[in-house]
């Protein structure tokens, strides 16, 4: 039941803070099935990037053996059966799978292999730099545009690191629909752990990874946010711009760099009771990146992000007035909206 309760926190956050509209995907290969009850889910044969966007789409899940596998591909990946005619890439080494289980993150009844997450390139931008966060170390990714599922999940599997797949032919015309928008990361479940872990930082902290104290922060820099005429607080600067409250923090990243931002803009409600109802409203449509925090009257909107996401120049004061100038601007019907 705990781990239940774990893999629906991680889906839950991870998908909250990406704005998914589907869901996390598990798989999980199963080389013993031996008095494992389950139907197969299934009224006929289907390839296996097939029943992974059912899974994501619909929340259905699948166990099912060798006779309900289309894709002769998917059958030699998947460990079902050796390679007949040449030798393949990534797949399940040794065959001998007896089922594959596929099913939503957080109801898997087994730890997967592999989690799966289909998502749009802006998705995938935005994951690439929550990753960056917490693993210091840029996406590689190795794709050909054949044997999709040899991409997104035997690589993973093998060699438990993510991999980025842009599908194949079969995924997307042959053996299923994806959409022309649409790719595949896969990972093990540990890098999702980690990222939802970051990403519920980032929630407690109101968009702040991890505070950093501004007598730590290069004299340089100090001077470009009194150049602007910033006040440095403890671990904050303070400002007005275009007659609005500001506070800009300088957060490092789980490695210990500064590279990331947060700019709050506190607003005061009538009362605890509309904050309230505000950050609930508002939370559900702010964009990714957005965050909004309630502090008693107060509702803080935040934007937190890298230097280049931000498009903010640390050593050039104008750059970071003009980055919370588009803030104000993007926050402007709900600034409207609490008053």
């Amino acid at each position: 039941m705990k781990a239940k309760v774990r893999l629906r926190n991680v889906e839950e956050r991870l998908r909250s803070f990406l704005g998914l509209k589907y869901r996390l995907v598990g798989v999980k290969i199963i080389k013993n099935s031996f008095g494992m009850k389950g139907s197969p889910g299934l009224e006929k044969p289907a390839a296996f990037c097939h029943m992974v966007r059912e899974a994501s789409r619909r929340g259905v899940s699948f166990l099912y053996g060798l006779d309900y596998e289309r894709c002769p591909t998917a059958q030699t990946v998947l460990g079902f059966r050796s390679p007949r005619y040449r030798r393949m890439g990534w797949r399940v080494i040794p065959p001998g799978t007896s089922k594959v289980l596929i099913s939503p993150l957080s109801e898997i009844r087994y730890t997967p292999d592999v989690v799966l997450a289909i998502l749009t390139p802006r998705e995938m931008m935005d994951l690439t730099v929550m990753l960056q966060a917490v693993k210091d170390a840029p996406l590689s990714a190795e794709f050909t545009g054949e044997r999709a599922c040899a991409e997104f999940f035997a690589k993973p599997f093998l060699e438990g690191r993510p991999n980025v797949s842009l599908l194949c032919h079969g995924a997307r015309e042959t053996y299923s629909d994806f959409r022309d928008d649409e790719l595949i990361f896969g990972a093990p479940l540990e890098v999702y752990t980690q990222a939802a872990d970051a990403v519920e930082r980032i929630s407690r902290m109101g968009g702040a990874l991890c505070g950093c104290q501004t007598s730590d922060i290069p004299t340089e820099i100090i001077n470009e946010f009194e150049r602007i005429n910033f006040s440095k607080g403890t671990d904050y600067f303070f400002g007005k711009v275009n007659g609005l409250n500001v506070r800009i923090y300088l957060n490092k990243d789980l490695k210990g760099r500064l590279n990331l931002i947060t700019i709050h803009l506190p607003t005061k409600t009538p009362s605890e009771k509309v904050a309230e109802e505000m950050a609930e409203r508002i939370g559900k449509s702010l964009p990714r990146m957005y965050f909004v925090n309630k502090r008693g009257y107060w509702l803080d909107l935040a934007l937190r992000g890298s230097e280049d996401a931000l498009g903010i120049d640390l050593f050039d004061g104008p750059s970071i007035r003009m980055a919370v100038e588009r803030f104000i601007k993007r926050m402007a019907p709900y600034l409207s909206s609490a008053r």
